[in-house]
């Protein structure tokens, strides 16, 4: 369907529906004279003087051949879902204006009562006329919202038909790209050359793919609601969840202390798959001393398989820690998963799988050296076996809980454990849109560590965020 054809469509659609004169014939031996309005595949519907418009069985019209039909426009069930609504907004319109109209005329009659009254009934005539005011102000407001409920309506109509007609053409021009792969045999016996057809076949695809970006905008917009324009307006995380959070506290007299963290997390998540970046720094001074100064970012990606819970995954992690044995640390883990729950409330899978943990930098001390010398640590690689779930609670429409916990059993360098576990509460703030306070837990109990105190490390605070 072309732009024109769309349109003349959707005009014709919003507008109203063709209809015309018939005679109806029904099976239990009645007639009458109506219009038409439209049909389904397996019902027509009427406008009757009396009855008004009436919906009826085709199987229950006796006469079904005669009445011509063919004229008759048939709505899909998307396009009589959409007659609906214009057709209950439109009610409401007239509805309204009947309502603006006595309104009006209890104002008119107020007013006259009032040029007419004497002293001693001016003021209940006064009141009167104020009531029939604010009566007459009401109605008109509500003749305004119908008129731009049908206004709004309309808009959501023409562009969820733009939207569909955009995604049709990525399925088209996917297709086309499919179609050229298929070529690649008869190029490699020199009959045919897809560079060039392949290239075109993919400009297709992105331009398709851009209509469609501006046909969800358009249909936000109609429906009164923003665009997606990413961080910051940059267009950078279009289409994720996205959130920055920031929290800080300190205090000074006797002993000074500091503590800072901020934060940034994006997700996507779509029927193929799964993206789930976070990320944080943190540092905290006691008496200008640094107490902790550390960094972590972590990408997860998953992808999903049709008609099974069973997906694959493959995450990376940095860290970056001044207090640790190491200072630089990269973990990459591969693995399937599980969905065991997923719906609107709760949210459980579970992932294991082999990780590959590098660790570099940092400084070790020399045995028997006084006083004490450090020398460079040498890095090392490890593999390790790990395994955990996600939890999430949708708690109400404004509060979200998650809890992680994963566990990594090494398998070189003595069979040390590792254990992770984070923890988020968090509730939107209603003064401002995209606001929340998080309270969140971390927590890695590491036996890997040849400092006792370096073996277990807690963090805990609360936040602002702000998502978009």
């Amino acid at each position: 369907m072309n732009n024109k054809q769309l349109t003349l469509f959707c005009s014709a659609l919003l507008v109203s529906t063709s209809s015309f004169a018939q005679s109806i014939k029904f099976t239990n031996g009645n007639t009458l004279n109506v219009k038409l309005v439209y049909q389904t595949d397996k019902t027509v519907t009427f406008f009757d003087s009396i009855l008004g418009e009436q919906t009826v069985d085709k199987d229950k019209i006796s006469n079904l051949q005669t009445i011509h039909l063919e004229s008759l426009k048939k709505l899909t069930k998307a396009e009589l879902d959409n007659y609906k609504k214009v057709k209950l907004a439109e009610e409401k319109i007239i509805y309204a204006k009947n309502k603006a109209s006595i309104a009006e005329a209890k104002l008119l009659a107020a007013k006259e009562s009032v040029d007419q009254a004497t002293a001693t009934n001016r003021a209940n005539a006064e009141k009167k006329l104020i009531l029939a005011g604010q009566n007459f102000t009401t109605a008109t407001e509500e003749l305004k919202t119908a008129e731009n409920e049908l206004k709004v309506t309309q808009d959501v109509i023409v562009a969820e038909a733009q939207l569909s007609e955009a995604k049709s053409k990525v399925d088209l021009a996917k297709a086309k790209v499919a179609q050229v792969g298929e070529k690649s045999i008869a190029e490699e016996l020199g009959i045919f050359d897809t560079d060039a057809v392949t290239e075109e076949a993919e400009e297709n695809v992105n331009s398709a793919e851009q209509q469609v970006v501006v046909a969800e905008d358009n249909l936000k917009l109609a429906k009164g609601e923003k665009p997606d324009i990413g961080f910051m307006g940059t267009g950078w995380f279009r289409g994720w969840d996205s959130s920055f959070d920031l929290g800080m506290n300190g205090s000074s007299g006797p002993s000074e202390n500091f503590n800072f963290r901020a934060g940034f997390a994006a997700g996507h998540e779509d029927n193929e798959s799964k993206w789930d970046f976070k990320s944080y720094y943190l540092t905290n001074s006691q008496d200008s001393e640094s107490t902790a100064n550390k960094a972590n970012a972590s990408l997860l990606k998953d992808w999903f398989f049709k008609d099974t819970n069973w997906f694959a995954s493959a995450s990376v992690i940095y860290d970056w820690d001044e207090n640790r044995d190491w200072r630089h640390r990269v973990q990459f883990s591969v693995g399937p998963g599980y969905q065991f729950i997923k719906n609107d409330v709760w949210e459980l899978s579970g992932r294991m799988g082999g990780t590959g943990v590098f660790e570099f930098g940092g400084n070790e001390e020399v045995v028997g050296t006084n006083p004490v010398i450090y020398t460079d640590r040498d890095s090392t690689q490890n593999f390790e076996i790990m395994a955990g779930l996600d939890f999430l609670w949708n708690i109400s429409e404004g509060q979200v809980f998650t809890l992680s916990n994963y566990a990594y059993s090494r398998v070189t360098d003595g069979g040390d454990i590792r254990n992770v576990t984070n923890i988020t509460w968090q509730h939107d703030l209603d003064f401002f849109k995209g606001l929340v306070i998080k309270f969140n837990i971390h927590n890695e109990y590491d036996m890997t560590q040849v400092e006792e105190k370096n073996k277990n490390d807690l963090q805990y605070g609360v936040a602002l965020g702000l998502g978009f």
